[in-house]
């Protein structure tokens, strides 16, 4: 009966269809639902997501797609310390670095440390942590703070902020200190000693071997533009000024010196000047202490093992070989002067004053600084204008000055401490050279007196009347040919 009645509907329609038709319909209609779904599931984009959490950390790949996180980043999210949802049997977390301190996720579990934390980097240098400085209060990037004690070593001396820091504020940076082997946490300031003592390591000038001239902390190195020839020697010239004062700026000449000031210049030779590491023979260090306003002189002969040097009033020949800078072979009898010579150098009106410290003869770049800009900056000078308004000293040996400038300028050095105003031949007294070098041209009279001074320059200092009258023993070739072409170039 059903199928008859199922005939009886299909031929209302004008077509037959046998059961067995639609029995092979109904099968082929669900095979091709099956597939149709099948087939959408493995749509990545847009289709169905299983239960996978793909870079282990612990959130759910279909999670991390809704939130718009990146599913193959272990670190995406970022997670707050304490965070334990992650998988570390997991690779791509495992092999991830979630607190970028270079020590992957697994590393961190296998050394007990926190993976969302981290716990390596120390931006100043101070041995702490900036995780720890966070959670101290302290600055990370402050290599001082926390303050330390004495002794400390738990910084990193390669640091960059640390080594430029200055943490026991003494004036000498942690890197300095440690190249002193000192301790960047101890202040151990040392000044030197204003007093004649029987040795000049006494006077706390040098640190360390004596013969290295090492000068300590507070004492400063200065030099000139136009140095004062004294048998081709080598000078290490100093400046000690004590704790608390400041030199003051009075013009371009003489920098006036605060009581108890030490001036120091140390006289040495090299064996060979093209090699310093081969050694060298040091002779005499010359002190000048200011007292109650005067200036005092003494002088300290170095001994054979050039271990100290001695308060003397000797004034030896000191037999000196060398080997200059061409390889060529010298020598000379070196010469110390006795008290005597030098109050005739540095009397000015019966009182000694200094010679070399002149402001425009220190008004250039030594060791990396403009010398006048670095005492201000150390607050060691005060008073003085910005060094694009004070003069320079030209180089006598520097040919882009002209003649007379690096003739004056040699003049001033070497001569004028006697040749001016209540010098040993004082130019106020009748017409006599002045050989200052701001003096101008027509009040220094050097063209009244130049057969004369071409004349003494060229004389022998063991005959006859010589210029400079004391301090060598050997003429400056090079200087007497300057002085000689200068007073040429006047005719």
């Amino acid at each position: 009966m059903p199928h008859t009645s199922y005939r009886k509907y299909s031929d209302s329609f004008g077509f037959r269809i046998s059961l067995k038709s639609v029995r092979s319909f109904s099968f082929l209609s669900l095979f091709l639902i099956i597939g149709f779904f099948s087939c959408k599931s493995d749509d990545s984009t847009g289709g169905v997501v299983t239960d996978v959490d793909t870079d282990g950390d612990g959130i759910l790949d279909k999670e991390e797609i809704a939130n718009g996180t990146n599913k193959n980043n272990a670190c995406d999210p970022p997670q707050n310390s304490g965070y334990t949802g992650f998988d570390s049997t997991n690779a791509v977390w495992s092999a991830s670095d979630c607190d970028s301190d270079g020590i992957t996720n697994g590393n961190e579990i296998s050394n007990s440390t926190n993976p969302y934390v981290d716990e390596v980097t120390d931006t100043d240098g101070d041995g702490i942590t900036n995780h720890e400085e966070e959670l101290a209060g302290t600055d990370v990037n402050d290599p001082c703070d926390p303050v330390q004690n004495s002794g400390y070593t738990g910084h990193n001396a390669l640091n960059t902020l640390w080594s430029t820091a200055d943490c026991d504020g003494d004036g000498v940076t942690n890197g300095d200190e440690i190249s002193n082997s000192t301790d960047p946490y101890l202040d151990d300031t040392v000044f030197a000693i204003p007093e004649f003592l029987p040795k000049l390591s006494e006077l706390l000038l040098f640190q360390g071997d004596m013969s290295d001239l090492k000068l300590n902390n507070t004492v400063h190195e200065y030099s000139l533009t136009t140095k004062l020839y004294t048998d081709y020697a080598y000078k290490l010239r100093s400046i000690s000024i004590p704790d608390g004062k400041q030199m003051t700026y009075n013009g371009e000449g003489l920098l006036e010196f605060p009581d108890n000031t030490v001036l120091a210049k140390t006289f040495y030779y090299f064996n060979d000047e093209r090699n310093s590491s081969l050694g060298k023979k040091i002779i005499e260090t010359r002190i000048l202490i200011k007292q109650n306003g005067s200036w005092e002189m003494g002088n300290y002969l170095w001994n054979d093992e050039q271990t100290d040097a001695l308060l003397s009033l000797e004034g030896p020949v000191v037999p000196i070989n060398w080997i200059d800078n061409t390889g060529a072979n010298r020598s000379v009898d070196y010469q110390v002067p006795i008290m005597l010579n030098c109050v005739q150098c540095h009397d000015n009106n019966g009182s000694n004053i200094p010679i070399g410290p002149k402001v425009r003869a220190m008004n250039f770049v030594h060791n990396g600084k403009n010398q006048i800009q670095n005492f201000k900056d150390i607050d060691l000078l005060s008073g003085a204008p910005d060094i694009s308004l004070i003069e320079s000293l030209p180089v006598w040996s520097d040919l882009s000055f002209t003649l007379e400038e690096r003739a004056r300028a040699y003049m001033d050095i070497n001569c004028a401490h006697c040749h001016q105003p209540n010098g040993l031949h004082d130019s106020n007294m009748g017409v006599r050279p002045d050989f200052r070098y701001e003096t101008t041209f027509a009040d220094s009279n050097i063209d009244d007196f130049k057969d004369d001074i071409r004349n003494r320059v060229s004389n022998s200092p063991a005959f006859g009347l010589s210029m400079p009258l004391v301090g060598i023993t050997e003429l400056h070739t090079e200087g007497v040919q300057l002085i000689q072409d200068y007073i040429d170039s006047l005719n």
